[in-house]
């Protein structure tokens, strides 16, 4: 099923959070590359730390729609699962490609 809604941080109007959001948006286009590269290269256990930041990072600034699709990648980047894997990074991307990045923080 193809799902085009946004994909928002819960914390994106916190006011001091909303920074921690906006590094995660920044840091996330760099890390799902690096996890190309490792799924490409046969690089499990490196695939597989990948996944347990975004497992843990995402959640923690609110992009709770990370959560599940990382902890399925971490594990079949364990089982050294190439095809279970390459099913699981492709959701992540699709995620990234419709999350929403709060707005700078503005002074009140």
């Amino acid at each position: 099923t193809a799902d085009d809604s946004p994909v928002v941080s819960r914390l994106a109007n916190h006011p001091r959070l909303r920074s921690a959001a906006r590094k995660f948006a920044a840091r996330l286009d760099e890390q799902l590359a690096a996890m190309e590269l490792e799924l490409r290269a046969g690089k499990f256990a490196e695939l597989a730390a990948l996944a347990h930041w975004l497992k843990g990072a995402g959640g923690t600034v609110g992009y709770d729609a990370f959560t599940v699709p990382a902890r399925t990648l971490e594990g079949c980047a364990k089982a050294a699962d190439g095809s279970g894997a390459r099913t699981a990074l492709d959701a992540l991307h699709g995620l990234a490609k419709r999350m929403v990045v709060p707005d700078e923080d503005v002074a009140a």
